[in-house]
C-alpha cells in the first residue's frame, strides 16, 4: 500500500510538471489555462488506479520466456518502480507489513470522509446564511446582496451572483466590471469545474500534489476569467482598478465558491499577466513547452505501478510449517539469476533477482506438500527433496510450461551470483554471444547448441512468431542499448514496418538462457 501511494505521488508530480509547462504554453498563445490542471488532477487519480486494476496484455516471448501478465505490465511501462527495494549486493528486500497497510487504508478512508463531511457542513451553513441575504439588481442583472460575501458565484445547479453591499455604492463602471467577471464565470460553468476538482480531491485527499493542482486550477480559472472580460471589450486600466478595489475590500473566505477576490499576491500576479506583452516568438515558445509537457505526461503514464501481493487462490491448503522450512534457501535460475525462498507465517515467499517477469517479494500460496503457486503470473513451483529431506531443486512452470529448473545452492554461491549480476549491470557490456543470440531470435530460429542447460522448452508457437515478424517486416538495423537493472541485454531493433526491443539473458559460457521481445 505504501509503495502504491509513493507511486501515485510520483505520477502526480510528473503531471504537475506537465501542467505547469502546458499552462505557460497556453498563456503564451493567449488561450485558456485551466484545462491542463483539471486534466492533471483527473490523471493523477485515474492513472495509478487504472494501472493497478486493468489487466495488461502479454508481450511476445521467445525460448524459455513465455508471455505473462507481469511481463506485459513492464512492456507498457518502461520506468520500473518496484514494490520492494532490493539491494543487489545481497541485502534483504522489505515491504510494508499488513498492519501498516491496514492503517494506511483506514487513514485514506477517514480523510476522504472527513473532507466530504467538511464540504457538506460548509455548504449547509453557507446556504443557511444565504437565506438571509437580500435580492437586488446590478446592471439590470438579478443578484444576491450580502453584508460581507462576494463578489462571487454561488450554487452549483442554479448558480447565482452574490455581491457585497459596498458594491452598490461604487461607480457604474466598476459595477459593470464586477458583473462582467462573475457573469463570465457563469457562462464558462466554472462552478461545475471547481466541484469536479473537489470530487477528485475527495477521492485521494492524502496526496499533497493533488491539493496543489487544485490550488493552481483555482488560480487559472480566475486568470482565464480576466482574459475573457478584456476580450469582451473591457478597458485594462479600469478593470485593474476594479480588481484592486475588490482586493482592498477582501470578502470572507468561501472555500469552493468561485470568487473575484483572491490573495493580494495573486492579485498582483493577475495584473502582471494582463499587462504582459505577447512574446516575439510566442508560437515557437509554446510549441517547445507543449512538447515538453507531452513528454512529462508520457513519463507519468510510463511509470510502472508496484507489484501488488496476491491473496491466496482458491484450492490452497495448509501444510506443516516445518515442511515449509525445508524448502527455504537459495535456488539458482542461471549464472545471473537467483530466487530466495523464505517463509512468512504459513506462506512461502519468493524473491527473484535477475528476472524480467517478476520482481520483489512475492507470496507463493500452498497447493500441496511440494507445489506452490504464484497467481499474479500464472506460475507454479514444484520442489524436489534431497536425501537430507530439504529442497534440492525447484521446477518453475508458467502457464503450465516448464521454463526453468533451479538447483539449490549454498549462500556463498548465491552471493557470487549477486555479485556477478551487480557487475554485469554496472559494466553495461553485452553478454558473450549476445549479438549471435539476437540474430537467431530475429531470424526466428531455434538452435539447441546455443541454449543453456538452464533454458527449458522450445521456441514457442512457430506460426505466431512467423506472423509476428511478417508484420514487422525485414530488419533494417539494430543497436545494443545497454543492460537493464535486472541484468538483461537490451537491443533496439528497427524493422521496415515497425520496431521492437529484444531482451536477452545469457550464461557465462555464452549460451542463451532466455529472451523476451517487446513491440514498440
Amino acid at each position: 500500500m505504501l509503495a502504491w501511494m509513493i507511486y501515485a505521488a510520483l505520477v502526480a508530480l510528473a503531471l504537475c510538471a506537465a501542467a505547469v509547462l502546458a499552462e505557460e504554453a497556453l498563456r503564451a498563445r493567449r488561450m485558456p489555462t485551466r484545462w491542463p490542471w483539471i486534466i492533471a488532477m483527473a490523471l493523477s487519480l485515474l492513472l495509478p488506479v487504472g494501472m493497478a486494476m486493468v489487466p495488461p496484455g502479454a508481450p511476445e516471448a521467445h525460448a524459455s520466456a513465455p508471455a505473462t501478465a507481469t511481463a506485459a505490465l513492464h512492456t507498457k511501462a518502461a520506468i520500473p518502480l518496484a514494490s520492494a527495494v532490493i539491494d543487489w549486493s545481497g541485502a534483504r528486500p522489505y515491504t510494508s507489513s499488513a498492519p501498516v497497510n491496514l492503517v494506511l487504508k483506514d487513514l485514506w478512508f477517514a480523510s476522504s470522509i472527513t473532507l466530504l463531511l467538511f464540504l457538506g457542513v460548509s455548504t449547509t451553513l453557507f446556504h443557511r446564511r444565504k437565506r438571509g441575504w437580500a435580492t437586488g439588481q446590478v446592471c439590470d442583472v438579478p443578484v444576491l446582496v450580502s453584508p460581507d460575501v462576494g463578489p462571487a458565484v454561488v450554487g452549483l445547479m442554479r448558480s447565482r451572483i452574490v455581491v457585497p453591499a459596498w458594491v452598490l455604492q461604487e461607480s457604474a463602471a466598476q459595477q459593470r466590471y464586477v458583473m462582467a467577471h462573475e457573469q463570465s464565470h457563469l457562462n464558462a460553468r466554472d462552478p461545475l469545474l471547481v466541484a469536479t476538482a473537489l470530487v477528485l480531491l475527495g477521492a485521494m485527499p492524502w496526496n499533497p500534489l493533488l491539493w496543489w493542482q487544485c490550488h493552481r486550477l483555482r488560480r487559472a480559472i480566475e486568470v482565464d476569467c480576466d482574459a475573457r472580460v478584456l476580450r469582451g471589450g473591457g478597458d485594462i486600466g479600469d478593470y485593474c482598478e476594479t480588481l484592486i478595489q475588490v482586493g482592498q475590500n477582501q470578502s470572507e473566505y468561501m472555500g469552493a465558491v468561485t470568487a473575484m477576490s483572491e490573495s493580494r499576491s495573486f492579485l498582483e500576479q493577475r495584473i502582471r499577466i494582463m499587462l504582459s506583452k505577447p512574446r516575439k516568438w510566442a508560437g515557437a515558445f509554446a510549441f517547445v513547452l507543449i512538447s515538453l509537457a507531452i513528454g512529462m505526461a508520457v513519463f507519468a503514464a510510463q511509470v510502472t505501478p508496484p507489484a501488488a501481493s496476491t491473496p491466496p487462490t482458491p484450492g490452497t491448503v495448509a501444510i506443516d510449517p516445518a515442511l515449509l522450512d525445508a524448502y527455504t534457501g537459495e535456488y539458482r535460475l542461471s549464472d545471473y539469476s537467483l530466487v530466495t525462498v523464505a517463509r512468512r507465517g504459513d506462506v512461502l515467499t519468493v524473491a527473484p533477482i535477475g528476472q524480467f517477469m517478476a520482481q520483489g517479494v512475492i507470496d507463493a500460496p500452498t497447493l500441496s506438500d511440494t507445489e506452490f503457486s504464484i497467481p499474479s503470473i500464472d506460475a507454479k513451483l514444484t520442489f524436489a527433496k534431497g536425501a537430507n529431506g530439504h529442497g534440492s531443486a525447484m521446477d518453475v512452470y508458467i502457464h503450465g510450461w516448464l521454463v526453468a529448473t533451479a538447483d539449490r545452492v549454498d549462500e556463498a554461491t548465491a552471493e557470487q551470483i549477486r555479485r556477478d549480476l551487480v557487475a554485469h549491470v554496472k559494466n553495461q557490456v553485452a553478454f558473450p554471444n549476445s549479438e549471435k543470440a539476437l540474430q537467431l531470435i530475429l531470424n526466428n530460429q531455434y538452435d539447441a547448441a546455443m541454449m543453456s542447460h538452464y533454458a527449458k522448452g522450445g521456441p514457442g508457437d512457430p506460426d505466431s512468431q512467423k506472423d509476428y515478424y511478417a508484420r514487422l517486416g525485414p530488419v533494417e538495423s539494430y543497436k545494443f542499448e545497454g543492460v537493464t537493472d535486472y541484468g538483461w541485454d537490451i537491443y533496439d531493433v528497427q524493422h521496415a514496418h515497425g520496431a521492437q526491443q529484444v531482451f536477452i539473458q545469457m550464461d557465462k559460457n555464452g549460451l542463451m538462457v532466455s529472451s523476451v521481445k517487446r513491440r514498440q
